[in-house]
């Protein structure tokens, strides 16, 4: 996603009171979810016996944070949008109704994880000696702390600030009442649309439910299940003009399952289960590690490795540009982190050492920026496993592990097919510019990089041994990487860290908050039996797996163009998973060719989210970095079709 209009937008500043606290309890969260499974393990291995809690612990620890975070986001207005307003005139008035969309969704979604709370839990559950209830009140705080803050930045920017990289004017006074007052008017709308979780709800404060709480639910749901189109289409287009990607996807869930007379605290369940889960403890955690490592100086001394490697062979710096893209991406997990952290620096490289054109550059960092994701601990592996596992309705009947290896030749094949690319790219060298590798000079880079170098190996080792677990991992690679970059490299003190987890906040909320609002829609596809009429719809028309492969391909980069790569795993994957098991496919060469499709979406011209962030990165217009991406582009579809039509590529899974 891109930090303007397509992306992760960033502007920090103000409710200083409010914002500190927060950051506090998060930050403590992520010390809690680091240390506590590494002192577990550690037990566990020495004295065969762990900490009992500490899972459950962690777990909640991990749920808190999503929410806390995700608050954070939204003071920081750092939500993943695929667009916000732009201009004067209707524009203007436009993203005034997505804000207000947004604190809509954020209130319904506020009661009806308030009701999960008081009437989800028996009170003798508890975790360690605090109420499971009290726990699970992080998650209606988010969300009202969230809407507290969409409406409080509501109206505190200028939306003609078109690129967020100049000063623009803030709006009059007179305008920023409105818009904060338009964005405010959800705080009404959203409690009606969840009056059905208010009716649940007032037993327990007020012992009984008023009647008028009846009659009010039963008109918002005849109201809802008319308007079920408009309404849906409605969150769509507020999506285009600023409203965040999860309020689009918890507001079609809360409408889907209003309209059908259904709990809408069935999603806010769906919601704590998920984040609850041991493996997705492991996205905030690697995504931490990755940006711990781009805020040090980790990325040159990297870089400075592999010139001294490849640099002597025509093209070398191409390889890497690529090499240092997949090692960032396979850690950072949400695309597009690596284009803005290393993106001037790798450019740099190209042009200065390489020879490179400028644009030519350019367009090989951009097409390189995800190509990592297939590759362990990949984020987007993990939530894809976990997904697919949901939805075969057995743990047991998909393998994450599995998934890692299956991936593990098609991800080499595709940064080797970009490693290649970018050397025939390269232009000609008279001989008296070639560098030559010497032994000295490598060894002079390498050493002071070895002790970042070997995180990646130290992990898959960890993973395909069994040793640890993947949450236990991301914590160890967090210790790891902390105490390498400040103890020992001396370039990040504790404040520095504690700066890199603040700022890592959003980032990790706006993910989450991502994924929990899509398993809320996820789980009404499936209870309502969709994927299964998808499926006999489809096999109606399509015979051929062949075809319906190429099929598959093709409507994937379209979702990956529009979707960030998380709630397409899990919005579309239940629609395709089971199309792809009554074709006969193998459930791993399918996760595969799933995430790889999504991966190339992000540089479907003109609208995939890493064209957007390189135009925003670099400075330039999305045609210029279209044309720079397009043959990079074409070499990633011809892997893709490899990968699609040689099952055999995904053997190591087996």
């Amino acid at each position: 996603m891109t930090e303007q209009g397509a992306g992760l937008v960033a502007e920090r500043g103000g409710a200083r009171w409010a914002r500190l606290p927060v950051e506090i309890v998060a930050v403590g969260c992520i010390v809690l979810i680091v240390l506590l499974p590494l002192i577990d393990l550690t037990l566990s291995r020495l004295f065969w016996r762990g900490i009992p809690v500490a899972g459950p612990i962690v777990d909640h620890a991990v749920f808190a944070l999503a929410f806390l975070a995700a608050a954070l986001a939204s003071l920081d207005r750092r939500h993943l949008a695929l667009g916000r307003p732009a201009q004067r005139g209707w524009r203007l008035a436009a993203g005034a109704a997505a804000q207000l969309l947004a604190v809509t969704v954020q209130t319904a979604l506020f009661w009806a994880a308030l009701s999960l709370s008081f009437t989800g839990f028996d009170p003798s559950d508890h975790v360690w000696i605090l109420p499971t209830w009290l726990l699970a009140l992080a998650m209606p705080l988010g969300f009202v702390l969230m809407a507290a803050f969409t409406i409080y930045r509501a109206g505190r920017f200028d939306p003609r600030n078109v690129s967020g990289m100049d000063k623009a004017a803030e709006l009059g006074p007179a305008m920023r009442r409105t818009i904060t007052a338009a964005a405010a008017l959800g705080l009404v709308l959203g409690s009606l649309l969840a009056v059905s979780s208010i009716r649940n709800l007032a037993p327990s404060i007020l012992g009984s439910s008023p009647a008028i709480l009846d009659r009010l639910a039963d008109a918002v749901q005849n109201f809802v299940h008319a308007g079920i189109l408009p309404l849906g289409i409605l969150m769509v287009v507020g999506a285009l003009f600023g409203a965040p990607i999860f309020t689009v996807l918890g507001g079609l869930a809360v409408i889907l399952f209003v309209g059908a007379g259904s709990y809408i605290a069935l999603a806010s369940s769906e919601a704590y289960n998920l984040l609850r889960g041991s493996s997705i403890s492991a996205l905030p955690l690697f995504g931490i590690a990755g940006l711990l490592l781009a805020e040090s100086g980790a990325g040159g001394r990297l870089v400075a490795v592999f010139r001294e490697f490849f640099g002597w062979v025509r093209g070398g710096e191409a390889i890497v540009a690529v090499l240092a893209c997949g090692f960032f991406s396979t850690f950072t997990g949400v695309n597009g982190v690596t284009i803005l952290a290393l993106g001037g620096l790798l450019v740099g490289v190209l042009v200065q050492s390489g020879g490179f054109r400028e644009g030519a550059a350019r367009g090989l960092v951009t097409a390189s920026g995800d190509i990592g994701l297939l590759l362990p601990p990949s984020a987007a592996v993990i939530v894809y496993g976990i997904n697919a596992q949901f939805i075969y309705g057995d743990a047991s009947a998909f393998d994450v592990t599995a998934l890692f290896r299956g991936a593990l030749l098609p991800g080499a094949l595709l940064v080797g097919a970009m490693c290649v690319a970018g050397v025939l790219a390269a232009p000609r060298r008279a001989p008296g510019e070639r560098r030559h590798f010497h032994a000295d000079s490598a060894w002079a880079a390498l050493k002071p990089a070895l002790l970042e170098l070997i995180v990646p190996l130290l992990a898959v080792l960890l993973f395909f041994t069994g040793f640890a677990s993947l949450r236990e991992i991301g914590a160890f690679c967090v210790l790891y990487i902390a105490v390498v970059e400040s103890l020992i490299k001396r370039e990040l003190s504790f404040r520095g860290l504690f700066g890199v987890l603040r700022r890592a906040l959003p980032v990790i909320g706006g993910t989450l908050v991502v994924i929990a609002a899509a398993r809320g829609l996820s789980f009404y596809i499936i209870d309502a039996n969709v994927p299964a009429a998808f499926t006999g719809w489809i096999q109606s028309r399509v015979t051929s797996p062949v075809v319906f492969l190429a099929a598959l391909n093709l409507f994937l980069l379209l979702v990956g163009c529009l979707m960030d790569i998380f709630s397409a795993i899990l919005v579309v994957s239940p629609f395709v998973i089971p199309l792809g098991a009554a074709f006969g496919i193998d459930p791993v060469h399918f996760g595969v060719i799933f995430i790889m499709n999504l991966c190339i979406g992000f540089l479907t011209p003109t609208i995939g989210m890493n064209i957007f962030l390189a135009s925003y990165a670099f400075r330039k217009p999305i045609a210029e970095v279209v044309k720079e991406v397009w043959p990079y582009l074409l070499v990633q579809i011809a892997v893709l079709l490899v990968i699609t039509y040689v099952p055999g590529l995904t053997a190591l899974a087996h």
